[in-house]
């Protein structure tokens, strides 16, 4: 059995109408060999859901609490620092389970106007800044905005973070490694014509590597028209080992070493198997739809 860590999802959003759904897809998860999952937050909605959030199923579950970029773009400037305000004083009584701040970052595709990229820029600074004051990682968005990213990333020493769902070049995720910093990949490895991302994913050195689902978006194509979920991580990582030349269980062990290190879990609870472990028979439970299981 291989063991796995998704780096980042957004199953509990799925509440508002699939009843317990997220809940069978933590399940689900842990049948695959999933042992850990990061919960990221989008808004203030999120937060408090997350620190009560305990499906009853032996996976570690993590969360971050921050602000998404896109959800930044859909409130006033006033609104933006009241809540990061908040946030900071949430986040300065830490719940033990609470291992990240985000999900924070810059998306100019969202924010095409100067105003709300100004806000964007203030609201990621104001993360940034939480994250060197408690050593907490972030968990980074990016689309169309690497430059300036990289800029405030990179202008005072930052914790070790992760750049998710990574979309960047070659190059720029050599420029992260160089400053610590891990590089996560989903299902947008799959796409088609997505040679920049297999580059970028073969110039990332194993100890920097990790896998995600980005669920319930971004499902890898193998597993197309379904909504994605965490037990997809299984996919990608057979896509990184192949794009690599590695071997699957090579691409599980070093990614699930990084995020126990990056997000500071005993990697030794995870390696367990559980009641209901699938062994090699992945497959089987992958091509069920969750409200069969």
């Amino acid at each position: 059995m291989l063991y796995f860590f998704d780096t980042h999802t957004h199953i509990h959003r799925l509440r508002t109408y699939r009843g317990n759904l997220p809940d069978k897809l933590v399940q689900r998860a842990a049948m695959v060999g999933i042992r850990a999952i990061l919960l990221a937050s989008v808004d203030e909605s999120d937060w408090e859901f997350l620190a009560d959030y305990h499906p009853d199923y032996r996976v570690i579950l993590i969360f971050s609490w921050g602000l998404h970029p896109y959800y930044v773009t859909e409130i006033t400037q006033t609104q933006t620092r009241d809540l990061l305000a908040r946030l900071r004083l949430r986040i300065e009584r830490r719940p033990d389970r609470l291992r990240a701040i985000g999900e924070t970052g810059l998306d100019f595709v969202r924010g095409p106007d100067r105003e709300s990229r100004e806000r964007q820029v203030e609201a990621f600074r104001a993360q940034l800044d939480l994250a060197r004051a408690t050593g907490l990682p972030l968990t980074i968005h990016c689309v169309s905005a690497f430059g300036p990213l990289l800029e405030l990333l990179l202008e005072r020493a930052t914790p070790p973070s992760v750049m998710h769902a990574f979309s960047g070049s070659a190059e720029v995720a050599r420029r992260l490694v160089r400053a610590g910093h891990l590089v996560s990949f989903a299902g947008n490895l799959s796409q088609p014509g997505a040679r920049k991302v297999i580059e970028a994913a073969r110039a990332v050195p194993l100890d920097h590597l990790l896998v995600e689902s980005d669920a319930p978006d971004q499902t890898p194509l193998v597993r197309r028209p379904r909504a994605n979920e965490p037990a997809f991580v299984v996919d990608v990582a057979r896509l990184l080992a192949e794009v690599r030349g590695e071997s699957l269980a090579e691409v599980a062990d070093a990614t699930r070493a990084n995020a126990c290190r990056v997000f500071r879990i005993d990697e030794r609870t995870l390696a367990c198997e559980l009641p209901g472990d699938l062994g090699g028979d992945v497959d089987r439970l992958l091509a069920l739809e969750p409200e069969a299981t």
